[in-house]
């Protein structure tokens, strides 16, 4: 019941969030909309922040589920990381709403917290990919640590702002020159970034 009690309160604040936007939502609407006391808010938690704070977490969660497949199925690391391109960007499109509620109340401690965990969390993961592409002769690099937080951070934001503003571009065509530039980085001859990017642009 406890588990339930506290997705019940994720799940409506989250609808509130979207609906009303961060700033207008209160602790008091939303546990108005979920049908409990604020005393029941606070059993689960500490503020508004902290709540939004852990919607920041699962959505890392479904990105990091992302990252993590698509590698363990035999492809060489450049195409498994042109799958995974793919996936990650279908899992941005789908928390879309969520993301422009997580953008906007950025400056909000926990949440900034949250961002940059799940975005450290991710970059680890893409490290180890990338080690072991390095590993295989695939990619080139001296920091596959680094490499990955550059590459994390890249997709993290020039996929927001494609999908929202179209900005530089449609998301599928912003997405394939993301893709290129972070293969061509990792030293993927251009000839392969570009086929293997191709499959992210819609016709």
């Amino acid at each position: 019941m406890t588990t339930d009690r506290r997705s019940q309160l994720a799940s409506v604040a989250a609808a509130r969030f979207v609906a009303d936007g961060y700033t207008a939502t209160s602790v008091s609407s939303i546990v108005r909309a979920a049908g409990v006391s604020q005393g029941t808010f606070y059993n689960y938690f500490d503020s508004k922040q902290a709540l939004l704070a852990e919607l920041r977490r699962g959505v890392f969660k479904a990105y990091a589920t992302a990252l993590g497949t698509g590698f363990d199925d035999g492809l060489p690391a450049d195409e498994a990381l042109a799958h995974t391109v793919a996936r990650i960007l279908a899992a941005v499109r789908e928390n879309l709403t969520l993301e422009r509620v997580f953008r906007e109340a950025e400056s909000a401690g926990d949440t900034q917290r949250a961002a940059l965990q799940g975005r450290a969390r991710l970059a680890a993961l893409a490290a180890v990919r990338i080690e072991q592409g390095v590993r295989d002769g695939v990619f080139a690099t001296d920091d596959p640590a680094m490499a990955a937080r550059f590459i994390i951070t890249l997709f993290d934001n020039v996929l927001y702002e494609a999908l929202v503003y179209e900005d530089p571009g449609r998301a599928d065509a912003v997405a394939a020159a993301a893709l290129r530039f972070s293969l061509a980085g990792l030293g993927v001859p251009l000839a392969r970034a570009q086929a293997l990017s191709a499959s992210l642009e819609s016709p």
